[in-house]
Parts: structure tokens; C-alpha cells; sequence
């Protein structure tokens, strides 16, 4: 095998290392896992929807009760007021009066009772969540715990392409890695390639059949290069 051989066989490797790490960013269990986080969100944002309703709901629905006990206290203070007066414009007043607090008590029911629907149908919508929120985590669990092996099975991939480089790269000249390495920047899978009949197997060019010869009439030390995109050529 030659030296040039031995590099192919390093660019084969680097090949499949850069596979494996774009595998790794694009990996369905990422997609899975990142569906999983979304739809929980959606869930907790629509608890936490649900949890302030309550709260604004129940805030005032204390508010309405001090007000409720107001006005009970105020009728109080006028009926009683009314049964002492004798003039009748000064009683009509009063009636008047009453009967506006009395309005005013009742409105103020209602808004009670529609307030505690309120707070019915937000707790009535957690307790329906609850179920949801707990399956969505536990989905979202499955859904890391998957991710997590699938990328330890990729780094022991990596882990031991890297190893075998490393071990492949000892045979070949510490300037032609180098030199590969330069060439990579720009033809990552073609530093190095293999002829198909004439065409060059990185930029897919023909070569003339006397560059060709005078390629293979090369001695040992010189690595021929693509005339075209300046990749080395294995014969």
C-alpha cells in the first residue's frame, strides 16, 4: 500500500467522523425530545393560565365580600334611620336610599356567584391538565432519557473513529498530513481520491491520458495532484 493509500485511508475515517457528527445535531430523538418539551410548555403555560385566574378571581371575590358586608351594614344604619324620621320627603330620601344600596348589594351578589364560576371552571380545567401534565413529563423523561443514549452511542462511535485516525495517521509523512489537512479546507471528501478511467473522483473532471502517464511514471517521494482542483491522485 502506498503512502497516498494510507492517506485515503485517514480521509475515510475523517469522513465518516464528520458523518457521525452531523448525525449527532440532527438526530430524531432530538425532534422527538424537543416535541415533548414543547407540548409540556403548552400544558404548564395553560395551568398557569387556570392558577391566575384563580388568584385574580378569589382577590376579588374578598374584595366583594368587604364591600357586600358594607352595604349590609349601611342598610342596617338606614332602615333603622328611616324608622325615626317622620317627615316624608326626609323618609322618600331614605327609601331612595335603600333601595339604591339594596341594588347595589345585589349586583354585587352576582358578581360573586360569577366570580366563583370562574374559579370553578379554572380548577374544573386543572383537574383536567393534571392527567395531561403528568403523561407530558413523563413522555418529555422518555423522550431526554432517548436522546441521552442515542448520543452516547454516537460518541463511541466518534471516540473510536478517533482512535483508529490516530492510529492511521502514524504511517503517513507529518507534511503530507499537513498538506492534506490544508487541501481538506476546502475539498473536506476530496483531499485525497481514486481515478474512475479518466475522471478525477473529487471534482469530476477528465485528466489527459498523458497527464495520467506522467502521473504514474512519478517516483515514491512525489504525490500526484489533480491538474484540476489540486487533490492527490491514488493509482
Amino acid at each position: 500500500m502506498t503512502v497516498l493509500s494510507d492517506l485515503l485511508a485517514v480521509q475515510t475515517t475523517d469522513i465518516e467522523i464528520s458523518q457521525a457528527k452531523h448525525r449527532v445535531t440532527h438526530l430524531q430523538e432530538t425532534i422527538d425530545r424537543d416535541a415533548a418539551k414543547r407540548a409540556l410548555a403548552e400544558i404548564e403555560t395553560q395551568i398557569a393560565h387556570c392558577d391566575a385566574e384563580v388568584t385574580s378571581a378569589s382577590a376579588e371575590i374578598t374584595k366583594v365580600d368587604r364591600l357586600s358586608h358594607e352595604h349590609d351594614d349601611k342598610l342596617v344604619k338606614l332602615n333603622k334611620q328611616l324608622k325615626t324620621v317622620i317627615a316624608p320627603r326626609e323618609a322618600e330620601a331614605l327609601q331612595h336610599e335603600i333601595a339604591t344600596v339594596t341594588a347595589e348589594r345585589s349586583a354585587l351578589d352576582d358578581r360573586e356567584l360569577e366570580l366563583m364560576g370562574v374559579v370553578e371552571a379554572a380548577e374544573l380545567k386543572k383537574s383536567e391538565l393534571a392527567p395531561l401534565h403528568v403523561s407530558a413529563k413523563s413522555v418529555l423523561a422518555s423522550a431526554t432519557m432517548a436522546l441521552s443514549s442515542a448520543k452516547q452511542k454516537i460518541d463511541a462511535e466518534i471516540a473510536a473513529l478517533l482512535e483508529q485516525r490516530s492510529a492511521q495517521s502514524l504511517v503517513v509523512p507529518a507534511s503530507l498530513l499537513s498538506t492534506y489537512e490544508a487541501k481538506r479546507k476546502h475539498r473536506p471528501d476530496g483531499a485525497v481520491c481514486k481515478l474512475t478511467g479518466p475522471t478525477c473522483g473529487s471534482c469530476h473532471l477528465d485528466i489527459s491520458q498523458g497527464e495520467i502517464n506522467a502521473m504514474r511514471a512519478m517516483p515514491d517521494s512525489d504525490f500526484p495532484e489533480c491538474p484540476h482542483c489540486g487533490s492527490f491522485i491514488v493509482f
